[in-house]
C-alpha cells in the first residue's frame, strides 16, 4: 500500500495551484431515437455571436466560450427533428433528437428545467466517449462497474441484459476502444422490452463508425505483482499480473459514402484461485488446506464496422465482432481443491447487419439481423469421482466432464418510427432463433457426497451421535462404524441435448405528446415461443410524466405495466437432458465407497427424472414505478423512485414424486411416494411468487468543466420463494419458511461516479459502490427428508442434545426432518469496490496533417480495489462443519495497472 499511497501523493502534490473556477464551456453528445450517436449533425450556438460546429465520430459537440449571456443552440440532423435548447452559463448536455417533424424545445441553465418525456426511464444515464476512458480496462471489473449503474432501475444487481448496436439479443462486451457511447436503463417500461426491470436493468451500448480521415490508436496496460496485494486467504504471495495491448484504425473507404472502424485486443490476466478448505492429512486428522492455484485467462477481442451510405435515405452497417477466452482451473478455491477445477474455452462470434431507410422525413424503418456462433468447452483436470464433503472441501474430477456446448442464434428485427404531430410511434417485430447442441456429460463421472448425520459411538456402546461429513469421511477411509458415504450419484446414456427455442415478439409504442408539460406513453407487446411452447402472452403498459410548473423543473413520473417473460434455454437443456429417456440419473443412498454401483445390504436405489410442468409458459409479474425528478440551480438533478413489483407464477422446481414423510417417519427413503417408488420427479413449475418494493435516490451534476458526479442509493425489499428456476423448496408439501430474500438481494446499495479535471491537464475519474451483504442459506448437510435435495435446514433447539449446535443463530439441531429455520438466514459481509483512474494527455503537434487530426499520448494509473477491502463471495453455510460462518473466498485483493495510449 505504501507504494501505491506515495505514487498518488505524488502525482496530487505535485499539481500546483487551485481548482480554476467554472468555466463557460457548453458542450454535449447528439444521440438518435434508439440512443446511437449522431456523427455530422449541425449545431448552431446564437448569443453574442453566432458559432457553429458539426457533431464529431461520438456525436458530441463543443464551444469552448459561449459567455455569461443567455444562448440558444440549434441541432439538426437530415431525417431527424430539430431541436433547440435555451439556457445561460455553462451546460454538458445529452440531445435526443427524434424522427423529422417533431420539434422539441427545451430550456437549460439556471432558469431552465427538465424536460417532460415519459420514454426517460428511472436511473437513466448515458456514458459518452470521454466518460469510458474513466472506466476499467479489465473486462470483468468493468462489466462490474456498468452492473451496478444498471442496478439503479430496481433491479437485480449482476443480471442486466447487455446489448450492443440495438439488437435484442444479449452479447459480451465488445473492445471498449470500439464503444463509442452507452446507454444504461432506457425506459424499460416500453412494450419493446421483455424483461421486468426488477429483473436487472438494461445496457445498451453502441459502437463507432468511421471517420473522413484515418484515425487509429495503439495501447499498452501492465500490472504485476510490485503493486497489487496478495489474497486476503493466501498464507503465501500471490503475484497477480495483468497485461493488455492492442490497437484501433479506422477512416473512409469511399469518401462520404462508406468507412470502417477496426479494433483488436489481447488481455493476458494472471490471477490466484486460493484454496481454503480442512482435509484430512496421511493420519487421518483434520488440516487446513491452504493453497494458491494459478488461474490465468488470455483473452482475444476483436470487432470490425463498416457503414455504406447506399443512396440519401439509406445506410447499411455491417459489424463482425469476435472474441476468445481460455481460463485455466476455473472452478477451484475456497473449498473447491485444485483437482476439482477445469480447463474452460469460450467464445462468441456475431456478424450483424442493420438497415436504416428514411422513407420519408416522418417514416423511419429499420431492420437488424444477426447470426451468432457460442462455443463452450470445459476440460476437468480430473476425470475421477467427485468427493464432496459437507462444509469442508469438494475433490477428485469436476461434476461438469468434458463439456462441450453449441449454440447458434439467429435474430431477425423490423421496426417502424412514425411521427405524427404529437405523437412518435414505435411498431416492430423482434424474431429470435436458438439452436442448442449441448454436449454435458454431467456427473457421467459419479459423484460422492458425505453430509453428516448420525453414526455410533466408536467404543461400540450402541449410542449415536452427530458427526460432520468430514468426520463420516475418515470413518469411511478407516473403515470404522458410521464410515459410508450419505450418496452416490451416477448419470448414464447420451450426453448430448439438441433442439431449437424460436421467440416471436410484436410490440406497439407510442410517445404522445399531449401538452408541453404532459407526456404519455401506451404500448402494447405480444408474445411467443417454443419449447417449451408458450403463446398467449398479452401485455399492455403505460407511462405517464407530468410537469406542474411551466419551467418543467419539477417532473413526475408513473408507470405500471405487465411483463411476460422466455423461459430460458438453459432450463429446457435440463429438462430434455434428464428425461428418463435421453439419460437416466441413478442415485444410491448408503453405497460403498470402493464398488458404489454393487449393491450393499444397506443401500436404497431412487431413480431421477427431470420435466415440466403441463401447460408451462412464460412468467408474468406486474411492476410499477412513482418518480419525482428536479432541477436545482447549478444544473444539479436529483431524483427519487419507487418500484412495485408482483410476480406470480414464477419457475422453481419441485420434487412432486418425494416420500410422504412426518415427524415421526424413522427412514424417509422408506415412506410411501405418492407416484411411483423408487423415483424422484424433479418438475420445473410455476408456483413461486415475489413481492416488494425497491427505493432509488440519485443525484447528478454534469455541467461544471471541473468537476462532475452522480451519486445514489437503493434500498431493496423483495421477498421470494423463488429465486431461481432450479431453486428447490425444503419440502416438496409445505412452504413453510421459504418466502425470503432473493439469493442476490442485498438490502442496501449506495454507488457514486466521480470525475475530476485537475490542473495540468489531469483527470481523476473513480467508481465507489457498496452494499451490505447477500443472503446465504443456513443448512445441514444432509438430505434428511429423503427428496434427493440437498437443501435441507436445521430447527431451531430448546436445549442441548444429540446433533445440537450453538451458533449466531441460535441453537440449532440437524437431525429433524424440514427444518424451522427460515431460508436464506445468513448475511454476508458487506462489499466495497473503489476504482479510480488518473490520466493526463499530451498533445502532439505534427505539420502537414488534416485539421481534425490529431496526435497525443496518454499516460494512466487505474486502480481497481483501491481500499483493499475484502470483498467475501463464499461463507460456509453447513451446520457443524468446521467451516461454518466463516469466510471462505473472496474478490481479488487491490490492482493497480499503468498504461499508455498513442492516438492519431
Amino acid at each position: 500500500m505504501n507504494r501505491l499511497t506515495g505514487i498518488f501523493l505524488f502525482i496530487a502534490l505535485s499539481t500546483t495551484g487551485e481548482l480554476l473556477a467554472q468555466s463557460c464551456t457548453v458542450n454535449g453528445t447528439v444521440l438518435d431515437p434508439s440512443g446511437a450517436a449522431i456523427v455530422g449533425a449541425d449545431v448552431e450556438l446564437q448569443a453574442a455571436r453566432e458559432e457553429h460546429t458539426t457533431t464529431g465520430q461520438h456525436g458530441s459537440f463543443a464551444f469552448p466560450c459561449a459567455g455569461n449571456e443567455p444562448y440558444q443552440i440549434t441541432v439538426h440532423a437530415e431525417g431527424f427533428a430539430e431541436s433547440q435548447l435555451r439556457g445561460k452559463g455553462p451546460a454538458n448536455l445529452t440531445v435526443h433528437l427524434r424522427i423529422a417533424d417533431v420539434h422539441t424545445d427545451i430550456e437549460v441553465g439556471e432558469n431552465g428545467g427538465v424536460s417532460v418525456d415519459a420514454d426517460h426511464g428511472a436511473g437513466t444515464h448515458t456514458l459518452t466517449a470521454q466518460d469510458l476512458q474513466g472506466m476499467a480496462d479489465d473486462p470483468d471489473d468493468f462489466k462490474r462497474q456498468l452492473q451496478v449503474l444498471a442496478a439503479t432501475s430496481g433491479g437485480a444487481p449482476g443480471q442486466a441484459i447487455i446489448t450492443v448496436d440495438g439488437f435484442q439479443n444479449s452479447s459480451t462486451l465488445p473492445p471498449k476502444s470500439s464503444i463509442a457511447s452507452i446507454r444504461v436503463n432506457p425506459d424499460m417500461f416500453s412494450a419493446e422490452y421483455d424483461k421486468p426491470p426488477y429483473q436487472g436493468g438494461r445496457v445498451e451500448i453502441f459502437t463507432k463508425p468511421g471517420r473522413d480521415s484515418l484515425h487509429g490508436a495503439l495501447f499498452f496496460t501492465d500490472s504485476d505483482s510490485s503493486v497489487n496485494a496478495t489474497d486476503p486467504f493466501a498464507l503465501s504471495s500471490t503475484p497477480a499480473g495483468k497485461r493488455r495491448y492492442g490497437f484501433e484504425f479506422g477512416g473512409p473507404i469511399r469518401k462520404q459514402k462508406s468507412d470502417f472502424f477496426l479494433a483488436l485486443e489481447r488481455r493476458d490476466i494472471h490471477e490466484f484461485n486460493v484454496v481454503n478448505a480442512v482435509v484430512l492429512n496421511s493420519q487421518g486428522d483434520e488440516t487446513t488446506a491452504n493453497e494458491n492455484v494459478s488461474a490465468p485467462q488470455r483473452l482475444w477481442i476483436g470487432s470490425v464496422r463498416t457503414d455504406w451510405q447506399l443512396n440519401p435515405k439509406n445506410m447499411l452497417a455491417a459489424t463482425y465482432s469476435a472474441n476468445l477466452n481460455d481460463s485455466d482451473n476455473v472452478g477451484s478455491g475456497g473449498l473447491v481443491l485444485a483437482e476439482a477445477g477445469y480447463n474452460s474455452t469460450v467464445s462468441e462470434q456475431n456478424l450483424r447487419l442493420t438497415d436504416i431507410f428514411t422513407l420519408s422525413p416522418t417514416l423511419l424503418h429499420e431492420t437488424h439481423i444477426g447470426f451468432t456462433w457460442k462455443n463452450t468447452s470445459d476440460v476437468p483436470v480430473s476425470s475421477a469421482a467427485s468427493l464432496q464433503v459437507a462444509g469442508a472441501f469438494t475433490g477428485g474430477g469436476a461434476t461438469a466432464g468434458h463439456l462441450q456446448n453449441r449454440e447458434r442464434d439467429l435474430e431477425v428485427d423490423d421496426d417502424v418510427m412514425w411521427s405524427h404531430h404529437k405523437h412518435q410511434v414505435k411498431m416492430g417485430v423482434a424474431s429470435l432463433g436458438i439452436l442448442v447442441h449441448d454436449y454435458d456429460p454431467d456427473t457421467f463421472n459419479g459423484a460422492f457426497v458425505f453430509g453428516g448425520g448420525l453414526a455410533p459411538t466408536l467404543d461400540n456402546s450402541g449410542q449415536q451421535i452427530a458427526i460432520s461429513g468430514l468426520e463420516q469421511y475418515r470413518r469411511t477411509l478407516l473403515a470404522l462404524p458410521g464410515g459410508v458415504p450419505t450418496t452416490y450419484n451416477v448419470t448414464q446414456g447420451t450426453p448430448l441435448v439438441p433442439f431449437a427455442q424460436w421467440r416471436v415478439a410484436l410490440f406497439a409504442q407510442d410517445q404522445w405528446s399531449v401538452r408541453p408539460n404532459l407526456s404519455l406513453a401506451l404500448g402494447l407487446r405480444y408474445a411467443l415461443q417454443t419449447s417449451p411452447a408458450s403463446f398467449g402472452n398479452l401485455v399492455p403498459r403505460i407511462g405517464l410524466a407530468w410537469s406542474p410548473d411551466h419551467k418543467q423543473r419539477w417532473v413526475i413520473h408513473v408507470r405500471g405495466g405487465l411483463f411476460s417473460s422466455p423461459v430460458t434455454p438453459d432450463v429446457t437443456t435440463e429438462a430434455y437432458r434428464l428425461n428418463g429417456l435421453r439419460q437416466t440419473q441413478t442415485l444410491l443412498y448408503s453405497p460403498s465407497f470402493t464398488e458404489p454401483l454393487v449393491p450393499a445390504p444397506s443401500t436404497i436405489a431412487v431413480a431421477t427424472t427431470r420435466q415440466f410442468a403441463a401447460n408451462l409458459g412464460q412468467t408474468w409479474s406486474f411492476q410499477s414505478q412513482l418518480g419525482v425528478e428536479r432541477e436545482l440551480p447549478q444544473h444539479w438533478h436529483v431524483q427519487a423512485n419507487l418500484f412495485d413489483a408482483q410476480a406470480w407464477d414464477t419457475l422453481r422446481s419441485r420434487n412432486i414424486n418425494a416420500p410422504l414423510v412426518s415427524n415421526n417417519t424413522t427412514n424417509p427413503l422408506l415412506a410411501p411416494r405418492p407416484i411411483a417408488p423408487g423415483k424422484n420427479i424433479f418438475q420445473f413449475e410455476q408456483s413461486g411468487h415475489l413481492h416488494g418494493q425497491v427505493v432509488f435516490v440519485g443525484a447528478d451534476q454534469h455541467s461544471y468543466k471541473r468537476f462532475g458526479i452522480f451519486v445514489g442509493y437503493l434500498y431493496f425489499n423483495l421477498k421470494t420463494d423463488a429465486d431461481s428456476a432450479t431453486l428447490f423448496p425444503q419440502s416438496s408439501y409445505s412452504n413453510s419458511g421459504e418466502t425470503a430474500r432473493a439469493s442476490w438481494e442485498s438490502t442496501h446499495r449506495l454507488f457514486a461516479i466521480g470525475q475530476l479535471n485537475l490542473p495540468e491537464k489531469l483527470s481523476f475519474t473513480s467508481q465507489f459502490d457498496a452494499s451490505s451483504g447477500d443472503p446465504y442459506n443456513v443448512v445441514t448437510g444432509m438430505d434428511n427428508n429423503g427428496d434427493g435435495v440437498f437443501n435441507d435446514r436445521p430447527s431451531l433447539a430448546a436445549q442441548q442434545g444429540t446433533g445440537t449446535y450453538q451458533t449466531p443463530f441460535g441453537l440449532l439441531n440437524t437431525t429433524g426432518i424440514n427444518g424451522s429455520l427460515a431460508r436464506n438466514a445468513g448475511t454476508m459481509p458487506t462489499l466495497i469496490h473503489l476504482d479510480t483512474n488518473l490520466s493526463r494527455t499530451f498533445e502532439l503537434h505534427s505539420h502537414g496533417l488534416a485539421a481534425d487530426r490529431h496526435q497525443g499520448v496518454t499516460l494512466n494509473a487505474r486502480s481497481a480495489n483501491l481500499l483493499n477491502h475484502t470483498n467475501v463471495t463464499t461463507v460456509g453455510s453447513v451446520v457443524g462443519s468446521p467451516t461454518f460462518a466463516q469466510p471462505l473466498a473472496a474478490e481479488a485483493a487491490r490492482r493497480v495497472e499503468f498504461g499508455i495510449r498513442y492516438t492519431f
